[in-house]
């Protein structure tokens, strides 16, 4: 639109007439009133500071007088010189200031016959050890009565005090300076007295007051030698402050730059004040009204109408002049009616995206259940080496699949914000175990090396998110593994506090191929890798660094990295975590029982779920029936006793929620059943529908059987809830095993090897119906090596204990 009236140049000429009224005013009292007194004022504060430097200055040495005068008073005594170097030796380790040395010097032949010189000097380390140093009795120096801190006092009267002209210390290079008095014995003079005195920390004190205040200091000694200077620059009209001070006639120079005196220009502001304030105001009152009448009230009516227009709509404002804000009202309206009509259409293709999503996740997980269910169990039937190595890949394959679904999941609940924190307490030692059993393993398949470094107590325990910080971890160090061919990678942990809040700090280096800085900008950033081709070499979404990302965002920290193409990469996360008391933990994870007599309802539309779970169930232990749908599994609970039920969500006819929901409202005892979901659906909306009705627990698909036992396990008070005799029978089993296991190494440690075959063979018949090729292969082993007369090896009997401690009470 054409703009007739231009709003800036409104503005500009009312703000103009201000300004220029303003400034010549403020600047003519200024310079009248407030620039004598305020000059006047600074000098008086730089006389000050002076004195105060000096004083500062003198302090220290005076006080170095009274170490000056103990040492006289040891020289005035009748001791004898081993006395008297044991006084100054006690002196010198007692005494903590800039007074560093002396001693006493006699006269040259006064101590010992045909010994010019016996003096006893004692010095202060840094460290606080105190030295005899004997170098100045040596004649060949020259001697010590030929020094002028010596000859400056010899024969003067009793507290005379001389002091000597500033100098280095030539062994350790620091300026000091020396006080000498004479001291007498039986009223005739004895010799002289002496205490060395650094000047280090005077001149660090001078130092950092002149650049704490912004002085320019220049401090010399008597002689006018430069003890010290700093920032002095003199130039024309400058004020000098000056002084000298002490009985050492040290002078000092101080300048200061143009410094304000609150208190005392508060009173000359004051005066300024009175002064513009009637013109002030005038000058003011014209601005505002004309800035008023043609800015600010036009504006404040489209804030408000644009804060009513927060949800949609258009701003409905009369605005008759031609100007920016009649062209700023028509193109707000303008964009306001196009991003409505986007907002839709985002807000739909949101929610077909989420539906899109959920679907995505529930079809892929079905048939992936079957993928690994069915590897699972294959691998624990009698195969060969080719056909485990090849059934090891099928699952690791399915396995990787799974993680990238989650990763693309996991990243676009953070996207849309559904993805939510849970609070339970865990220990961290919890998580570096998980790493190092995980890691350790891979990196030494890549001849890396693995270490992890925590500076965290080992009996930390935090409330957070266990899972979200294991995968922090896990995805920062899947890929320095998978990025690194050589070297190593470490982790480090460490606590700090920020603003009172506790976090996490964890370093994960790398020796990898790194990272080109022009890359790093955007490594963080969803399917993004540092190059095209990185996908094609390594794999992987691109989803891992942005989750990583996002998940230290939601807890409150962050992540950094730092990187060198060809030598490594160092990530850096800070995640915020609440400390919490230790709890009890249950150590024993994966823990199985004794299933059999125990009946379960598989209620399961899919026939490849059903016949996975059902293979799962059976071999356990367990005798299956299988149903399609929810109304099936009612009428099979009303006719038949079950002591567990499996519960898939969707199903034709009555999905898992309804039917959860009709069996917990049963009358009977049977609405008490143990009920564990097994559902594709990963949505926490679904999840809390099924618990909501009455699940108990709900098991993931594809199913892991490990998560399956633990289920059992947790739940086995409800699972036996029926057949109590059962569990306690699964508990006197686990007795028996372990007494057998202990009897037989007895039997060993004793070296009675055929008590020992006898314990074993009990042991193997006791195990017979435990699943695991690993026990197997260890109990043949062992059933060798005994039969051919020797003992198994320690490694043996090692493993053979970890694989049996899940059936040890």
């Amino acid at each position: 639109m054409e703009i007739r009236s231009s709003l800036k140049r409104k503005s500009f000429l009312a703000l103009a007439m201000y300004m220029a009224l303003l400034i010549a005013i403020i600047g003519t009292v200024s310079y009248l009133v407030v620039e004598p007194p305020i000059r006047d004022q600074l000098e008086k504060n730089l006389d000050l500071r002076t004195q105060i430097i000096a004083a500062e200055i003198k302090e220290p040495l005076n006080s170095s007088l009274g170490i000056l005068q103990s040492v006289v008073s040891i020289g005035n005594t009748h001791e004898s010189q081993s006395h008297q170097e044991e006084m100054l030796f006690e002196l010198f380790s007692v005494i903590d200031g800039v007074a560093v040395s002396g001693g006493l010097w006699p006269i040259p032949y006064s101590i010992e016959e045909g010994k010019a010189y016996k003096s006893l000097f004692f010095n202060r380390a840094s460290d606080g050890q105190v030295d005899q140093v004997f170098s100045w009795d040596n004649p060949e120096s020259g001697g010590y009565d030929k020094e002028s801190w010596y000859t400056s006092v010899v024969g003067k009267p009793m507290g005379t005090v001389s002091w000597s002209q500033v100098y280095i210390d030539p062994f350790t290079h620091v300026q000091m300076i020396t006080a000498s008095s004479p001291y007498y014995v039986d009223d005739a003079f004895a010799g002289v007295a002496t205490v060395d005195i650094s000047l280090e920390s005077l001149v660090a004190f001078v130092r950092k007051h002149a650049e704490e205040y912004e002085l320019g200091v220049v401090l010399k000694d008597s002689y006018g030698d430069v003890i010290t200077e700093h920032n002095f620059q003199v130039v024309e009209g400058i004020y000098i402050s000056s002084t000298d001070f002490g009985d050492f006639k040290w002078y000092i120079d101080v300048v200061n730059a143009n410094r304000l005196v609150t208190e005392q220009v508060y009173d000359l502001v004051s005066k300024v004040e009175a002064g513009i304030i009637p013109i002030m105001l005038a000058c003011v009152m014209m601005g505002y009204f004309l800035i008023n009448r043609f800015l600010i009230s036009p504006i404040v009516i489209i804030a408000q109408k644009v804060d009513d227009s927060i949800e949609g709509g258009i701003i409905d404002l009369r605005y008759n002049s031609q100007d920016e804000i009649k062209h700023l009202i028509e193109t707000f309206n303008q964009k306001t009616v196009f991003l409505e009509a986007e907002k839709q259409k985002a807000q739909a293709s949101t929610k077909a995206k989420s539906a899109f999503l959920a679907t995505l996740s529930h079809e892929i997980r079905t048939p992936m259940n079957g993928v690994l269910g069915t590897a699972q169990i294959l691998l624990k039937t009698d195969l060969s080496e080719e056909q485990q190595k090849h059934m090891k890949t099928l699952y690791e394959s399915g396995d990787h699949m799974m993680t990238l679904l989650n990763e693309i999941l996991d990243f676009s609940k953070i996207e849309q914000g559904h993805l939510e924190l849970e609070n339970n307490p865990f220990p961290l030692e919890a998580i570096i175990g998980s790493i190092n059993s995980v890691y350790f393993t891979l990196c030494s398949e890549k001849g890396l090396q693995f270490k992890v470094y925590s500076e965290v107590p080992p009996d930390r325990w935090y409330m957070s998110d266990k899972a979200r910080l294991r995968q922090i971890l896990f995805n920062l160090l899947n890929n320095a593994v998978k990025f690194t061919s050589r070297g190593y990678v470490e982790v480090y942990f460490k606590e700090v506090e920020k603003q009172g809040q506790n976090y996490l700090e964890i370093k994960v280096r790398d020796t990898g191929i790194g990272i080109a800085k022009e890359a790093q900008q955007k490594i963080f950033k969803p399917f993004e890798q540092a190059e095209s081709s990185t996908t094609r070499r390594f794999g992987g979404t691109g989803l891992g660094l942005a989750i990583v990302k996002q998940l230290c965002s939601l807890m409150n920290g962050s992540v950094t990295l730092t990187s060198e193409l060809g030598i490594g990469t160092s990530f850096d996360a800070l995640v915020a975590m609440d400390r919490c008391e230790p709890r009890n933990q249950d150590a024993k994870e994966h823990r199985k029982l004794n299933y059999n007599g125990l009946t379960a309802l598989i209620v399961e539309d899919n026939r490849t779920n059903a016949i996975i779970i059902n293979t799962f169930m059976s071999n356990k232990g367990f005798e299956c029936e299988v149903v399609e749908n929810g109304e099936l599994a009612i009428h099979a609970i009303a006719n038949n006793e079950y002591d567990l039920i499996l519960m898939d969500n969707h199903m034709p006819v009555m999905d898992g929620v309804e039917a959860t929901s009709a069996i917990r409202s049963l009358p009977s005892s049977k609405s008490k059943i143990l009920i564990l979901g097994c559902t594709a659906d990963v949505f926490k909306e679904t999840r809390e529908r099924m618990l909501g009705v009455g699940v108990d627990y709900i098991v993931s698909k594809p199913i892991d059987e490990n998560e399956l036992d633990d289920a059992l396990y947790r739940y086995s008070e409800r699972l036996y809830q029926y057949k109590p005799t059962l569990l306690k029978s699964s508990n006197a089993e686990d007795e028996e095993t372990e007494s057998l296991l202990l009897t037989f190494y007895m039997a060993l440690e004793n070296g009675d090897l055929e008590e020992a075959q006898e314990h074993f063979q009990a042991l193997k018949a006791a195990t017979t119906g435990i699943e695991d090729n690993h026990l197997e292969e260890t109990l043949k082993a062992i059933q060798m090596k005994l039969t051919l007369g020797g003992g198994p090896s320690q490694s043996d009997l090692d493993v053979l204990t970890v694989l049996l401690k899940d059936f040890c009470k």
